[in-house]
């Protein structure tokens, strides 16, 4: 995802109170492709239905990750 849809998604997420980060990193996996790496509480079923053949979604160390393949 780029830069400005990696930004909407977290506010999206924040505003249906998916999610409740103590952390965020914006990390830039390809040339202007990032993914959402977020730490905290989180519902990743209600998450994975919202981003549901939009995004991919992994937990890797406490992480959720969160990209397009």
């Amino acid at each position: 995802m780029n830069r400005r849809e990696a930004i909407a998604l977290l506010s999206e997420l924040g505003a249906n109170q998916l999610v409740n980060p103590s952390f965020v990193i914006l990390e830039q996996r390809k040339t202007d492709k990032y993914q959402l790496k977020i730490k905290g509480d989180y519902c990743l079923q209600e998450i994975e239905t919202l981003a549901k053949n939009r995004f991919s979604i992994d937990e890797k160390q406490n992480f959720l990750i969160i990209y397009k393949p």
